[in-house]
């Protein structure tokens, strides 16, 4: 209310009728009112935020579990690989030292 009859007074200040004056702070601030936000309205939008945040921090950690996983799982499959093909170059060179000519 202080902030209307502020307004109210700085335009009879300027020369302005004072019901005059009256009448336009009180459609300013009508037409203003809903459209401020409040303290309120302040802290429920960063509790959302917070709360966005925080689900973005566990679906970052859950991705980041998720592919420690596959790479665990790639590893061990590569590792299998490789032993298998050096099995397999092992027993290639045995054979051909086997057949290699004696001197």
């Amino acid at each position: 209310m202080t902030d209307r009859l502020s307004l109210a007074n700085a335009l009879a200040d300027a020369n302005i009728e004072r019901q005059k004056a009256e009448r336009i702070a009180t459609e300013i601030f009508d037409a203003i009112h809903d459209n401020v936000a409040t303290k309120g309205d302040l802290q429920h939008a960063v509790s959302d935020l917070q709360h966005a945040v925080s689900d973005l921090q566990h679906a970052v950690a859950d991705l980041e579990q998720r592919m420690l996983l596959r790479f665990a799982d790639l590893e061990h499959r590569l590792t299998l690989r490789f032993a298998s093909v050096m099995v397999v170059l092992t027993g290639l060179v045995l054979a051909a030292i086997r057949y290699l000519p004696h001197r």
